[in-house]
C-alpha cells in the first residue's frame, strides 16, 4: 500500500512535468515541484481546520504568514530533494511510458482522484471552518 501510494505521489510530479510548457528541464522540474508542493500544503492547512472544527477549538496557535511560507519553502525543499535531487521523480518520469498500460491508467486516475479529493476537502474544510468561526466568535 505504502508502495502504491509512493507511486501516486511520483505520478503527481511526472504529469506536472508533463504539463509544464517551459523548454529546460530544470525549470519544468521546478514547477512540477511547487505544484506538488501547493498541493499537499492545502491538503495540511485543510486538515489542521477541520481538527479545529472536530475538536472544539484552536488546538493550535495561528502562525503568522511568515511563518506559513518558510513552512512552504520546508515542505518545497523536501520535495526538491527527494523528486529531482535524488532523482525518484525524474527516473520515474522517463520509465513511465514503459509501465504497463493497466497501471499507468490506474496511477494517473488516482493522482485526478486526489486532486479531486483535495479541491472537494478544501471547500468542506472552508465552508466547516467559516460556519466554525462565526458561532465562536
Amino acid at each position: 500500500m505504502i508502495h502504491f501510494i509512493k507511486d501516486v505521489y511520483i505520478t503527481g510530479y511526472t504529469i506536472l512535468f508533463r504539463f509544464s510548457r517551459s523548454k529546460d528541464a530544470v525549470n519544468k522540474a521546478g514547477l512540477a515541484v511547487a505544484m506538488v508542493t501547493l498541493i499537499e500544503g492545502v491538503n495540511l492547512i485543510n486538515i489542521s481546520s477541520c481538527i479545529e472544527v472536530l475538536a472544539g477549538g484552536k488546538l493550535f496557535p495561528r502562525f503568522s504568514e511568515l511563518a506559513m511560507v518558510v513552512a512552504f519553502f520546508v515542505l518545497f525543499f523536501m520535495n526538491q530533494y527527494v523528486l529531482y535531487t535524488r532523482g525518484y521523480g525524474v527516473r520515474f518520469e522517463r520509465e513511465f511510458d514503459h509501465l504497463k498500460q493497466p497501471r499507468k491508467t490506474l496511477l494517473v486516475t488516482s493522482c485526478i482522484l486526489v486532486l479531486l479529493a483535495t479541491i472537494a476537502f478544501s471547500i468542506y474544510s472552508t465552508l466547516a471552518y467559516r460556519r466554525f468561526i462565526s458561532t465562536h466568535a
